[in-house]
């Protein structure tokens, strides 16, 4: 049994000790990196289908184990935890034939498999749709899939219950780590966490265009990490914060500082906004966040600015506005079509683009016309010759044709 795949990994080890990547060409490089990404799910599938039936031996035992993750974790030279989700989607895929045949095939990525088993273990009838959806979506979008359905409710009791266990799970905790940097870790509600990134992301992008302005360029994470020292000492730069400590002064300091209020985007559908709660694919979630009890969005955060988007009123396609000012209902209608970059998982400082037909030749804003992208992509439509087309949900990235000597 053991004698092909011992073969290959012999063959491999082989090719690897001989070949010289830098006498290949660029080309070349990319075809064999591809060919090893094939090989390495394909390892991914043999190691899952195998392992559930390897826990089950007495191997780990005899070789003073504690547990069959033990053994894979130092086998692998994995952390426990990879091990012991290993072995727990391992288990799953006993009862999801789907799944399997698609790791057979080379089709999942163990974060992909995990996510499937996870999610069609809670709903079988979803394995198909799941399988189908790894092989298009990022791995972000599908994690998003699933957790909706490992979350789907049957009732307004169940839905609200697990609201209260997160909300008396919460913590917030800090520590240094080995190389003495301050580490910061916390748990909330999806409410006050859409509180708390509202005013986080505000003060963002207040470093961020601070930033432009200098011509100085860090990440993103960067500019963040600034905000929330910000943000918690008092010391916004936005005035995004209520309260601020005694003796702030933001005139001394030649800040802007302008009133705000947090804004959360529930997007909820209207039957279940009318039943109480969510059921099946019915949606009920912060924008950005994730899913929160029907209940809590009617009540939710009453200093905040609420904007609700009810998904099946209207066809947000259809709304229209004769300016380059994009409306609030346009603009809300926009994020919730668009929450990321429509070109990547980017949701960093995104800017409406003019995609199907520019302004300057429609001159009216409309959603249909529009599409949300980051600044790369932005900037590689506006400054780069490059050219958005496709639309909602088909989004494709074209290089500006070459010029052409047309006196040959």
């Amino acid at each position: 049994m053991a004698e092909m795949p011992r073969k290959a990994a012999e063959e491999i080890r082989e090719f690897l000790d001989e070949v010289d990547p830098e006498a290949v060409s660029t080309s070349a490089a990319a075809d064999v990196v591809e060919l090893f990404v094939e090989i390495e799910r394909l390892a991914v599938a043999g190691k899952l289908l195998f392992a559930s039936r390897a826990s089950d031996s007495t191997k780990w035992i005899c070789e003073g184990h504690r547990s069959a993750a033990s053994w894979l974790a130092q086998l692998a030279g994995s952390t426990m935890g990879e091990a012991i989700s290993s072995i727990e989607t391992a288990d799953r895929l006993r009862s999801l034939d789907k799944t399997s045949a698609a790791l057979r095939r080379g089709e999942l990525s163990f974060g992909q498999a995990k996510e499937v088993a996870s999610a069609a273990e809670k709903d079988p009838s979803k394995e198909a749709e799941l399988v189908s959806a790894a092989g298009t979506e990022s791995l972000k979008s599908l994690k998003a899939r699933a957790r909706k359905i490992r979350l789907r409710a049957s009732s307004a009791e169940e839905e609200n219950a697990r609201y209260r266990a997160i909300h008396a799970a919460r913590y917030c905790r800090h520590w240094n780590d080995e190389e003495g940097a301050f580490r910061l870790e916390a748990r909330l509600t999806p409410d006050a966490g859409a509180r708390l990134a509202s005013s986080l992301e505000d003060e963002t992008n207040v470093f961020f265009d601070e930033a432009r302005k200098s011509d100085a360029r860090e990440h993103t994470q960067a500019y963040r990490a600034d905000a929330l020292v910000a943000l918690m000492t008092g010391d916004s730069r936005g005035c995004a914060s209520p309260r601020r400590s005694v003796g702030a002064d933001v005139s001394n300091h030649g800040r802007r500082c302008t009133s705000r209020t947090d804004t959360v985007v529930v997007r909820v559908d209207a039957t279940a906004l009318r039943r109480g709660y969510a059921v099946d694919d019915e949606l009920c979630e912060i924008a950005g966040v994730g899913p929160v009890p029907v209940a809590r969005a009617r009540e939710i955060l009453g200093d905040s600015f609420l904007k609700i988007v009810i998904r099946d009123a209207v066809d947000v396609n259809s709304v229209c506005h004769a300016g380059r000012t994009i409306p609030a209902h346009v603009r809300t209608a926009l994020e919730e079509r668009d929450p990321t970059c429509v070109l990547c998982d980017c949701a960093f400082g995104l800017e409406a683009h003019h995609w199907r037909e520019d302004y300057a030749v429609c001159r009216t804003t409309s959603v249909d016309g529009l599409a949300r992208m980051c600044g790369y992509h932005h900037d590689l439509v506006t400054y780069g010759g490059y050219k958005l087309t496709g639309g909602s949900g088909a989004w494709r990235l074209e290089p500006a044709e070459p010029e052409t000597d047309d006196t040959s």
